[in-house]
């Protein structure tokens, strides 16, 4: 497997810097971010082959095997966003002291699943993790249940059929299996207008994710809610906001569901699995759009980022955020404005399709109150001496943006509640932070 050389045209950086970009910077992000995950899983081997491991053999056929297959069904495997999160944090304890930490062995698992999707010949030792108990986890595709003294598994791909072996025991695995042994992975398909957007609902291979799987909450059940409001939000998007719609559709691939806070809502990406969003039961259709619309910014700037230095090494400096109520790094500040610049857009095109009335009045004070949030901290961040070239094109570029829409009149009602909110958050910043006698 050999990675590609990639490039970023001037044309596609302006519009990134711009908070765009469409389905062709999706694309180039995306085949950047496949040739990440070539390089992490050569160096997985490469340090397997230097320290000894004793999955070392396992890891180095399913390298061979994933080397021998088509591009795109390389890519679909390596490309699943807990694989891609995977590779990266294995590759960084392989490489440090906590070794013995590391599931390497999960290549193997990566390369059965790329086998049976292709219905490929093959033949692999599968080890599973500790504490497994028979839990063969098969990324993206499914789980198949062994014996609970299986420590590791063979899968067998041949015929046209795919079968899991574990002491002594044979489940028939993939699309065609109706062992009550093995369950597949739910996918989530909504379509509107042409688009689609096909969403995996994998909450059991981020366990194997170093610093992922033990440090946050991941599950719950995808309740009935749940669909309406991901297919209500695929239409909003699509109608309203195509060409965000197109980068989503382009982007996303894994739904990680979070259990919901005790107040309001909460969403995320991890910087090192692009495609994946991570959110709890969005109150409603509009509100998932919201946070699809946030996500996928968190998500370019992320792939952005690890194909070009943003800012340079600094000393630890934090910073007021109107969109949080902990301050935060400058890394963090420069994602927040990214974020809520797309934010802002959304409300945006949402007050010009809304007719009069409380949405629409809630639209343009959202629209005011994110605009001058975000414009009011690009402003912050323009004055850093720590951005690269890049760094400060990507400022440059918002800042242009967020000034053209501050002078786009709204409504005098929605403007003077979009600053009392903006300062509320101050005040109760300063407030938290003002010293006690």
């Amino acid at each position: 497997m050999i990675p590609t050389e990639h490039r970023l045209p001037r044309s596609v950086l302006d519009e990134l810097a711009a908070g765009r970009g469409g389905a062709d910077a999706v694309a180039r992000l995306r085949a950047a971010q496949h040739s990440k995950s070539v390089l992490l899983v050569r160096s997985i081997v490469l340090l397997l082959r230097e320290r000894g491991h004793p999955d070392r053999a396992a890891v180095e056929a399913a390298y061979r095997l994933l080397a021998g297959m088509r591009p795109d069904q390389r890519a679909t495997a390596l490309g699943h966003p807990p694989v891609a999160a995977w590779a990266f944090g294995t590759a960084a304890l392989l490489g440090g002291a906590d070794a013995a930490q590391a599931y390497p062995g999960l290549l193997a698992a990566v390369a059965a699943t790329a086998a049976v999707r292709a219905g490929t010949d093959a033949d692999l030792d599968v080890p599973l993790a500790t504490g497994a108990n028979g839990r063969l986890d098969l990324p993206g595709l499914g789980t198949a249940t062994l014996p609970v003294s299986t420590t590791r598994a063979r899968i067998r791909v041949t015929g046209g059929g795919a079968w899991a072996y574990g002491a002594g025991e044979r489940v028939a695995i993939g699309a065609g299996s109706t062992d009550p042994r093995w369950q597949p992975m739910l996918r989530l398909e909504f379509a509107h207008h042409g688009l689609r957007l096909s969403l995996l609902l994998d909450t059991r291979t981020w366990r194997h994710v170093p610093g992922i799987g033990a440090g946050h909450r991941i599950g719950g059940g995808l309740t009935g809610p749940w669909r309406s409001r991901l297919d209500g939000a695929w239409r909003v998007l699509v109608e309203d906001h195509r060409p965000v719609a197109e980068e989503i559709s382009g982007a996303m691939r894994a739904l990680v569901p979070v259990p919901s806070p005790r107040a309001g809502s909460r969403s995320g990406t991890f910087h090192h699995a692009f495609g994946s969003v991570a959110m709890s039961l969005p109150p409603d259709a509009r509100s998932a759009a919201v946070v699809l619309a946030h996500e996928i910014q968190h998500a370019k700037l992320a792939a952005l980022n690890d194909m070009f230095a943003l800012l340079e090494p600094g000393p630890p400096e934090l910073f007021y955020a109107p969109w949080r109520t902990d301050p935060r790094p400058l890394d963090g500040l420069l994602h927040g404005v990214y974020a809520h610049l797309g934010v802002a857009g959304f409300w945006r095109r949402q007050a010009r399709v809304t007719v009069a009335g409380a949405a629409r009045y809630r639209a343009e004070v959202e629209f005011a109150r994110w605009t001058r949030a975000a414009g009011d901290t690009v402003r912050v961040l323009a004055a850093q001496r720590r951005l690269t070239p890049v760094g400060r094109h990507l400022v440059d570029g918002m800042a242009g943006v967020l000034a053209r829409w501050a002078t786009e009149p709204v409504t005098s009602r929605a403007a003077e509640r979009a600053r009392q909110l903006l300062d509320g958050h101050r005040n109760r910043w300063d407030r938290r932070r003002a010293p006690t006698g």
